[in-house]
């Protein structure tokens, strides 16, 4: 990359809007922030940069919701918005409350997926704007008072009595001037996701029905082939775990035969075919295949992209030859976005760390609750990946990660940009929810109170709390 910089001239940019809240990123944590604050009655705008709502969820075709719902003793632990947008996405897909009896994934068709989100929001009052970047943020002093974007209407500014970031890389907070911490210097894992259409799921499940051996068991969630099978009937749905492909012998077969490379330009571990399976779609969304730098290099997500969409070709051509039910598959789509796992977090006033959450500690300025989890390796395989195994605790997020040090009007709206000590802690989707609903109830009880999201009473946000269905 170049070290040569050009100064770029001032100029007057026309303001297109004044809000209560403006939540940066329709990701899950966006769609929540927006939702919490429109339904608290702040005039509330989404910016989001793809054509459609959904973030990692539909434009990352990652279309599955880890069940961290409950318990191990089956007590909801997470409350409000994020159970009622998995509620709508299972009722769109026709097996609704089902998926609560189970402890598999909650498995949507994307399409399906990008029209609930965008009606949710619709019908709470969020105004949208698709297809906007965000540039700059509109600083007075250290606080701030709106964004600057880029759209197909030129450059335009957006004003805001308080600001969500949802965008998951802490773009705003990056604007702002936020002191943030990035990536592991090795970079972290990320992923090109695609479909194979075409897939006779019922072969595919009947394979292991005749083979159980080959079901990777224990991997990603803490389930047996028969739990499997039973969700599987209920809802028409199919977890097919990380790293599952390396325990199956169709995939060692087909690395045998030389048919399936090790790596398919900078993508490696092709083999490790999480897959989730629709019956009545007829489609498995595929994530297999990773990418290791910090996220944010943009040179590096396009060759990523690049190399990924060649991988979905080569790989569905292997699952043609080896795995059954997919001897007609075809590619029918690949991701819009780079799954990017993590890039950059602030630095809050709370750091929330793995030892704390275990502790268990209420947190006066908590914003929301979650199931502890722990991940443990349970397969007997070699090498075999671990499951996700809930335990019977709940932790609280505290306002305080959320809020980036030394800048005001802000709140984080996106878990894995959180102030964490492991960047996981509140990545997935559940706790990501409860992330942004929890930001959005800030920014609106802020915004009506003419405060920040730093100085504005907790016991006023945790009442809105309560309105949302949440339960501390």
């Amino acid at each position: 990359m170049s070290s040569e910089w050009i100064h770029e001239s001032a100029r007057e940019v026309p303001v297109r809007g004044s809000y209560d809240v403006i939540v940066a990123g329709g990701g899950l944590g966006g769609i929540a922030a927006a939702l919490a604050a429109a339904r608290l009655g702040a005039k509330t705008l989404l910016v989001e940069r793809n054509s459609f709502v959904g973030g990692v969820a539909t434009a990352g075709m990652c279309c599955s919701i880890f069940n961290c719902y409950y318990t191990r003793d089956h007590r909801l632990g997470s409350t409000g918005i994020p159970v009622e947008i998995a509620d709508e996405l299972a009722k769109a897909m026709g097996y609704g409350a089902k998926w609560h009896a189970h402890k598999g994934h909650i498995i949507y068709d994307i399409e399906l997926g990008k029209l609930v989100l965008g009606r949710m929001l619709e019908e709470a009052g969020v105004a949208m704007l698709l297809d906007t970047c965000v540039a700059a943020t509109i600083m007075d002093g250290n606080r701030v008072r709106g964004l600057i974007v880029e759209s197909k209407s030129g450059r335009e500014a957006l004003l805001a009595k308080a600001v969500v970031d949802a965008t998951g890389d802490a773009d705003v907070a990056h604007q702002a001037g936020a002191e943030l911490l990035g990536a592991n210097p090795k970079g972290e894992i990320h992923s090109l996701c695609f479909r194979l259409g075409n897939v006779t799921v019922d072969s595919f499940v009947d394979y292991f029905r005749a083979n159980p051996d080959q079901y990777p068991a224990y991997m990603d969630v803490e389930w047996d082939l028969d739990e499997v099978l039973a969700q599987y009937g209920d809802c028409g749905t199919l977890l097919f775990p990380h790293g599952g492909g390396m325990q199956m012998r169709a995939f060692q077969q087909a690395k045998a035969d030389g048919v399936l490379p090790e790596r398919i330009g900078v993508h490696d571990t092709t083999d490790a075919c999480q897959m989730h399976l629709m019956r009545e779609q007829g489609i498995a969304h595929v994530v297999t295949g990773f990418v290791r730098f910090d996220g944010l290099d943009i040179a590096q997500i396009t060759q990523s992209v690049n190399d990924g969409r060649r991988m979905a070709f080569v790989l569905a051509d292997v699952y043609r030859r080896y795995i059954p039910g997919f001897e007609k598959a075809f590619v029918a789509g690949v991701a819009a976005n780079l799954g990017v796992r993590f890039s950059r977090r602030i630095v809050g006033d709370t750091l929330l760390t793995q030892a704390s959450r275990s502790e268990q500690p209420l947190w006066p300025d908590a914003v929301g609750t979650c199931v502890l989890y722990d991940h443990k390796v349970m397969h007997p395989g070699k090498a075999a990946w671990g499951a996700q195994v809930m335990s019977e605790q709940l932790f609280q997020i505290p306002r305080g990660c959320l809020l980036p040090q030394g800048v005001e009007g802000l709140i984080m709206g996106a878990g894995r940009s959180a102030a964490v000590d492991r960047y996981w802690i509140l990545r997935v989707m559940v706790t990501t929810m409860a992330v942004g609903q929890g930001a959005g109830a800030v920014a609106a009880i802020a915004a009506r109170m003419g405060e920040t999201p730093r100085g504005v009473a907790m016991g006023e946000v945790q009442e809105a709390l309560a309105i949302l269905g949440v339960e501390l």
